[in-house]
């Protein structure tokens, strides 16, 4: 692949990575339940991105295997936020990177290089959640769990050849709302007002269609490790929105971990 190719990936993932900071605020906002959020997020956008084309990429198998995987992080993400802290829920899910290192290790070798950007990336995280706390138990276990469905989604898709990424895309979301329904049906849609609306709205047109896409048009493109590393950058811009959005002011040490985040990146970006 050309290095002007793989640039524009790289950069599509910073936008992804960009977009998944605006993910919590609108959390936070709808008062929906987490089952509602997986369901109705991954239904709308998936049906706009089939564009009327019905044909399947992959296997059924495929695409539960991956549906099951998003729409579990999802479903966990959303829990372990509304079980633990905030600032737990967010350094755990943060460990994905650790996980697809571990996985892709078992595959082939991983470089110092990456291991510098993941570890570096972290330490990030950890600076802007600082200082931590205990939480809850059972939130924290939950957002591990989000943290290594997301590493094994993200790990599984690097492997898959396509020839249509939107329309991959389209049938792993739909695929994920199908399989979070019977979820759906029983903790119901929670909140509904014009708030939750425009929230559950900002879901599906940002983190959703703009920022899980571009996790799957770049799969088998970037490493699996690059792609949860420059995920890293949602704490950093949801620190960054939280200043015009809660008036909240970010301290020396968030501002240290922001710079941290943005240095794994362009540990990566140099490799490129």
């Amino acid at each position: 692949m050309a290095v002007l190719d793989r640039k524009f990936y790289y950069i599509l993932l910073i936008l992804g990575g960009v977009s998944f900071g605006t993910a919590s605020i609108f959390i936070k906002e709808s008062g929906m339940t987490p089952a509602s959020i997986t369901f109705l997020r991954f239904l709308v956008a998936g049906t706009l991105l089939t564009r009327g084309k019905l044909k399947l990429e992959l296997s059924v198998k495929d695409y539960l295997i991956l549906g099951s995987l998003l729409s579990f992080h999802m479903f966990t993400f959303v829990e372990g936020v509304y079980h633990t802290s905030i600032i737990d829920a967010t350094v755990l899910v943060s460990t994905s990177p650790f996980f697809v290192v571990i996985f892709s290790a078992l595959k082939r070798s991983v470089s110092l290089r990456d291991m510098e950007a993941v570890v570096t990336g972290f330490l990030g995280v950890v600076l802007i959640n600082f200082p931590l706390n205990e939480g809850n138990l059972e939130g924290n276990l939950i957002s591990l769990a989000s943290a290594l469905s997301i590493a094994l989604y993200t790990f599984r898709l690097s492997s898959i050849k396509y020839t249509d990424s939107l329309s991959l895309t389209a049938w792993i979301y739909l695929f994920s709302s199908v399989i979070s329904l019977p979820f759906f049906v029983l903790q119901g849609v929670g909140k509904v007002n014009l708030t939750s609306v425009l929230s559950l709205i900002g879901l599906i047109a940002i983190p959703t269609l703009i920022g899980h896409t571009s996790v799957v048009i770049s799969s088998g493109k970037v490493k699996p490790q690059h792609i949860e590393t420059i995920g890293l950058l949602e704490p950093v811009v949801a620190t960054a929105l939280s200043i015009p959005f809660f008036g909240e002011v970010p301290s020396a040490l968030q501002l240290g971990g922001s710079a941290l985040v943005i240095l794994s990146i362009l540990f990566i970006m140099r490799a490129v």
